[in-house]
């Protein structure tokens, strides 16, 4: 569905300049022969507007080049091609048969020509005898009440609304004069915009101002042919009267009780189409609630805010009616928190940890000092573990679980130096701002440790390389009637670390200090979400951390427990990374880019572990826990192993 309006190319520039110009200066052409032509958005200031475009509530502003409203098209060449130039692709003459065929439109080049009479008959009503100016005035004013009250006539103008809303580019509305049958639609339309009361009366007796000429010329032949009198009595129909347009207001009030009444149960508009025409006629320049968003949410607010120039506004899509809806409402909801995507960066974030998570679950078999020399241990182990963070600095608190199991061999090559080797699955869950990945990932690791003495004792070098490869599966409900989106991406992950440390032996306890560096990147690729028109195209997501490390680990002498011995060991570990550890994602929509940033930010990771072992000759048992915790981030992991030396 998000593809279907993509063809609208003239809907995206419209919308696109008006969105991106904010409160436009009216720079609408004045047509010689077509003096009541004009934009719905504003009024020229020579006709008594500011020459701006009007504002409307819940601080939208009129969107200039969307609808206009005229008088008869009988123009001239030089006008027709002014209008041409406008890319008008739809022509509504609201005129009578008769009217039509004394004065057909000249249709500007490109438009369709659609004829909704308004009157349902084939000439317009015909004027009963006035010889007042008061009983002119009473005469339209009782026909403006007929555009409430008769039934055909509001089937008319909700025919027209319904053509406007379905518009695909700038369209045109008329009548005669351009004053009564138009004016009531312009009256409508800016009223569904939410343009104030006293600023559409104003920009309904413009008309006088727009036609003065044409009005001053029809006054004179009536008083050369009829006299003053009958001139004095008809002067008030050659234009608009405030009143004319009061006396339907007030029958909207009186039959309906409101205008929204008035629209949906008199002319049969529903909400969606109402939507539609407001999203058309108006740019809102902030939401509700945007400038209280922050971080991510702000990210996501503004791209709520930056579709209003796409093809998703303005349509018949979940996206104008969401939008439109919270308008109402006044409130955005959770959507701005949603749509951007955070739990993308976040399952970055987490991939990139993944040798923080190795360290516990290869540490009672990274070193082999207990192995004899050409000794091979093959061990098994079970892991776990659960991260949260919390929300902080405009980002959506996170969670991770991962379970998995990791098996692999240690080898003691000489006194020196041992090689440990392992291969596993790490079933891997991220969720983030009711969003959750999964990153189920397949890894290898190798390492190994040359001691400058004895792997027993004295000071040793660690190096070890990881890599993961990653098939990564988002799915992000968005709320609001935005429905729930979904993509998936290969992704890698690798790194590196080496360590310097001494094997300090006392009575009863080895002590192990090291401190050395880490570095992991990720790469997640890039791909098009699916589900919902707010689908996002993600960029492809690359991200190195860097990171210092330091610790000790704390073993004790065997105890004998019958035929068992029983090893508990202790570690303490720290990490700090230097550089900015946040993750960035970045997807885009329509041409419109939203960043987000995951949850974890941590500069610094504290970790601490405590471990036992029970071997029985060849046979060993390992269960171990280890806490970590970060600025905003706690987690703990878990790991039951076996392992068998031959």
């Amino acid at each position: 569905m998000r593809r279907i309006l993509c063809g609208v190319l003239p809907t995206v520039f419209w919308l696109a300049a008006s969105h991106a110009l904010a409160q436009q200066a009216i720079t609408t052409p004045i047509l010689a022969s077509d003096g009541n032509f004009r934009d719905l958005a504003g009024i020229a200031a020579q006709y008594g507007g500011t020459g701006f475009a009007e504002t409307t509530a819940h601080d939208g502003v009129m969107r200039t080049g969307v609808f206009y409203r005229s008088e008869v098209l009988s123009v001239s060449d030089a006008d027709l091609a002014t209008l041409s130039a406008l890319h008008i692709t739809l022509d509504i003459d609201l005129r009578t048969p008769s009217e039509i065929a004394q004065t057909p439109d000249r249709v500007p080049l490109g438009a369709s020509y659609v004829n909704v009479n308004i009157y349902g008959t084939a000439a317009p009503p015909p004027p009963g005898m006035v010889t007042t100016p008061a009983a002119a005035i009473a005469q339209f004013e009782s026909q403006y009440r007929q555009f409430v009250t008769n039934s055909m006539q509001r089937t008319g103008f909700g025919t027209v609304l319904l053509d406007l809303a379905h518009s695909s580019d700038a369209a045109l509305y008329h009548c005669s004069a351009g004053k009564d049958r138009t004016g009531w639609t312009s009256a409508l339309l800016q009223s569904i915009a939410g343009v104030a009361p006293a600023t559409i009366m104003n920009d309904y007796v413009a008309s006088n101002y727009y036609e003065a000429g044409r009005i001053s010329a029809e006054l004179a032949a009536i008083r050369a042919a009829y006299g003053e009198a009958t001139a004095a009595a008809l002067a008030p129909t050659l234009g608009v009267q405030p009143s004319f347009l009061q006396a339907a207001l007030d029958q909207v009030t009186a039959s309906y009780g409101s205008m929204e009444a008035y629209l949906t149960q008199g002319l049969g508009l529903s909400a969606a189409d109402i939507y539609v025409l407001r999203a058309k006629m108006v740019d809102y320049l902030a939401l509700p609630g945007q400038s209280a968003f922050v971080g991510n949410a702000a990210a996501g607010a503004a791209l709520l805010n930056e579709l209003q120039a796409s093809p998703l506004s303005g349509n018949y899509t979940a996206y104008n009616y969401y939008l439109q809806s919270a308008i109402d409402l006044g409130t955005l909801g959770d959507v701005p928190s949603q749509v951007g995507g955070q739990v993308r960066a976040d399952a970055a974030a987490y991939l990139l940890r993944q040798p923080f998570r190795l360290d516990a679950a290869l540490a009672p078999y990274a070193v082999g000092r207990d192995l004899a020399v050409g000794q091979t241990e093959m061990w098994l182990t079970g892991w776990g573990g659960y991260v949260s963070t919390g929300a902080h600095g405009g980002t959506a608190g996170s969670s991770e679980q991962n379970a998995g199991p990791l098996m692999g061999a240690t080898y003691r090559i000489d006194t020196r130096s041992s090689v440990v080797v392992g291969l596993g699955y790490d079933w891997g869950t991220v969720g983030s701002a009711g969003a959750t990945a999964d990153v189920d990932t397949v890894l290898g690791t190798i390492g190994g440790r040359y001691a400058f003495g004895s792997l027993a004792n004295g000071p040793y070098l660690d190096a070890r390389v990881d890599i993961g490869g990653i098939n990564y599966q988002g799915e992000r409900p968005l709320g609001g009637g935005l429905g729930t989106v979904r993509g998936s991406a290969p992704a890698l992950a690798y790194g590196g670390q080496a360590l310097l440390g001494d094997m300090i032996r006392l009575a009863s306890v080895t002590i192990a200090p090291q401190a050395g560096v880490r570095v992991a990147h990720v790469m997640l690729s890039g791909f098009q979400e699916t589900g919902s028109e707010l689908a996002l195209d993600e960029d492809r997501l690359s991200h190195t951390s860097a990171s210092l490390l330091a610790g000790v680990a704390v073993g004790s002498e065997p105890l004998h427990r019958g035929r068992w011995l029983i090893m508990p060991s202790f570690t303490l570990g720290a990490e700090l990374e230097p550089g900015n550890p946040q993750v960035a994602s970045t997807g885009n929509l329509y041409g419109f880019a939203v960043n987000q940033y995951a949850a974890y930010d941590s500069r610094y990771l504290l970790d601490g572990g405590l471990g036992i072992t029970a071997q029985d000759g060849a046979l060993g048992v390992t269960a171990s826990v280890t806490a970590m915790h970060g600025d905003d981030s706690t987690g703990i992991n878990g790991q039951l192993a076996v392992a068998y030396r031959f």
